[in-house]
């Protein structure tokens, strides 16, 4: 694991450097897949920060989960370019 410069990050920072919507950070402290203290922390009403190093840890940790395209979307064009597949 790689040290990073900074550990704790706005959200909305967080959101903007990943590309991952606010509601995906919402969802997964509402379900519990991110642990306060750890993934996320509130400073305040209006102040959510994430743990860089939680979160890059977290994605590590993470299975790798290959999506899939039906056979039929491949054969009438409708997979979505850059998607890997041909």
């Amino acid at each position: 694991m790689h040290a990073l410069p900074i550990t704790w990050i706005r959200a909305e920072k967080y959101s903007e450097i990943s590309g991952e919507p606010m509601n995906t950070i919402y969802e997964r402290i509402r379900e519990g897949i991110w642990a306060a203290g750890k993934h996320y922390k509130r400073t305040g009403q209006r102040t959510l920060w994430i743990n860089l190093s939680a979160a890059d840890e977290w994605i590590e940790n993470s299975p790798h989960v290959e999506v899939s395209v039906p056979v039929k979307a491949l054969k009438s064009g409708k997979a979505r370019a850059g998607s890997g597949f041909a």
